[in-house]
């Protein structure tokens, strides 16, 4: 039996060191989380405003069963500590000619829409697709993306009864660019579903196939919560509050402690020093690596399990009155040339003509002529970015607001450089990650593989976050803290 009141340190309150704090103070133990931000959250945030909190990061909830189980792990239901609604589209997207696609969480209307728009081969093709995703999701989920370890999923029933779909459907290695080429002839559609790739941070056009299960990962349901989605950081960190967890915000941890063989605690920027034998590290282990956390735990990651870098993003958060478009919660603006957009990216801009993700949260608390938005911009990580500091606001600005104009949409009125997060800025915001929104760059068929594990050779140290397995994305992240929490239980049963 482990000792009573066994001491555990989270360093960093993003979705993975929340739902590790909440289920392990269910267990009774003395959990103390430590966060150099002012809020909890993580890249789960939100701006605050005169029209009320503006969603600044994630804006729904996909996979869904993943925070039940959680929920339900802690002796709590999820939908009575969050006020949750399924919507019923996954998106309204728009080209420069004037088409626009709706697209639901509903199959038959999938088909219909696309078949009034493209025709009946581009539904045949769409229907095709859709079943493969379908395939390939289900084959992997419980096999590897739920998996503690992802090197021994082949050994799992549910990869091994469809390992024939498998390699069918994944055939030989290609880009998911060229793997949409097999299945559409549309370039529009080929551009839709090219998108998902930006999902965990890759270009359609260097990434593996194996990223088209993303597609079905939607499909399966969007669930937003009133409010903004960030009120699902703050209703977890009450809750372990509530249970007993020691949140210490605003305070930075300097160097991870460590006797060579296993962890002794962490000193802050402070000079203050907290004892324990088990911690977890939820930050972007890119920053491990470079030692921002201290040469004990340094060695401990190789480079290719974080370098190269994934996408990172210019984030528009504002309230305004909108006008010209109807607008759902999640809409895509795209450009004429996809592929243009990601070579710019790739030299260290951003597109002239960028594809935008416009969400449309809430109507303002304040001024009910006012909506909340979350514009998003795909942009280089810090390390490649060569758009200047003073060039940066006016430049997105004029990108972001120019295109919308062309498309139809105006905002009145216009941000302001408050209402702009950088690469820069997730770089302060979560340090070592280079801007990066998604750790590693999925580039590799056997980047999945490469991601560091949970449990590391330290004995004591466990790692969370969208950087560590199974990967990046909210559901993804709340996985990899379950894992951790999971996996410290065991070990105190053995001590």
């Amino acid at each position: 039996m482990h000792k009573e009141k066994e001491k555990i340190i989270i360093v960093g309150a993003g979705i993975g060191g929340l739902v590790s704090s909440l289920l392990l103070s269910d267990q009774g133990m003395d959990v103390v989380v430590i966060d150099k931000n002012k809020e909890v959250g993580g890249k789960l945030r939100s701006i605050p405003s005169e029209d009320g909190p503006i969603d600044a990061g994630p804006t729904v909830l996909t996979l869904i069963d993943i925070f039940v189980e959680i929920f339900s792990q802690a002796k709590l239901d999820i939908f009575n500590e969050l006020d949750l609604f399924k919507d019923p589209y996954l998106a309204r997207h728009w080209w420069p000619d004037g088409t626009k696609l709706d697209l639901f969480c509903d199959h038959n209307r999938n088909l219909e829409n696309i078949e009034s728009l493209f025709g009946s081969q581009s539904a045949s093709d769409f229907n095709f697709f859709h079943k493969d995703c379908k395939k390939l999701f289900n084959s992997f989920d419980k096999s590897l993306l739920k998996n503690k370890l992802p090197t021994i999923f082949f050994t799992k029933p549910s990869f091994l009864k469809n390992i024939h779909n498998i390699v069918r459907i994944l055939g030989k290695p290609s880009t998911f660019s060229q793997k949409l080429n097999r299945y559409f002839e549309d370039p529009k559609l080929k551009q839709l579903f090219g998108r998902y790739a930006t999902y965990v941070g890759a270009s359609p056009f260097n990434s593996p196939s194996i990223l088209q299960l993303i597609w079905f990962a939607e499909f399966s349901g969007v669930w937003r919560v009133k409010g903004g989605l960030h009120k699902l950081a703050l209703c977890i960190k009450n809750i372990a509050e509530d249970r007993g967890v020691n949140f210490v915000l605003e305070e930075e941890a300097e160097k991870i402690l460590t006797d060579g063989k296993r962890i002794k605690g962490v000193a802050l920027k402070n000079g203050t020093k907290l004892d324990s034998n088990f911690l977890i590290f939820n930050g972007d282990p890119r920053g491990i690596a470079k030692g921002n956390l201290g040469n004990d735990v340094s060695q401990i990651l190789s480079r290719s399990s974080v370098e190269p870098r994934s996408l990172s993003a210019y984030v528009w958060s504002f309230a305004a009155k909108p006008k010209g478009k109807n607008l759902v919660h999640h809409n895509v603006f795209f450009n004429q040339d996809y592929s243009d957009e990601f070579k710019k990216i790739s030299s260290g801009r951003i597109s002239e003509d960028p594809t935008l993700y416009v969400c449309a949260q809430e109507q303002s608390t304040k001024n009910k002529k006012n909506q909340r938005f979350e514009i998003i911009i795909n942009a280089p990580p810090v390390s490649l970015n060569k758009i200047s500091d003073k060039e940066e606001y006016d430049l997105c600005k004029e990108i972001t607001f120019q295109k919308l104009k062309k498309m139809g949409l105006t905002f009145h009125p216009e941000p302001t450089t408050k209402n702009l997060t950088t690469p820069a800025n997730f770089e302060t915001l979560c340090p070592g990650a280079d801007g990066s929104l998604y750790g590693l760059n999925p580039q590799k068929m056997m980047s999945t593989f490469q991601r560091p594990t949970t449990k590391t050779k330290i004995k004591g140290l466990y790692l969370t976050g969208g950087g560590v397995h199974p990967g990046p994305g909210l559901p993804m992240a709340a996985l990899s803290g379950k894992h951790a929490a999971e996996m410290i239980k065991k070990d105190l049963a053995l001590t």
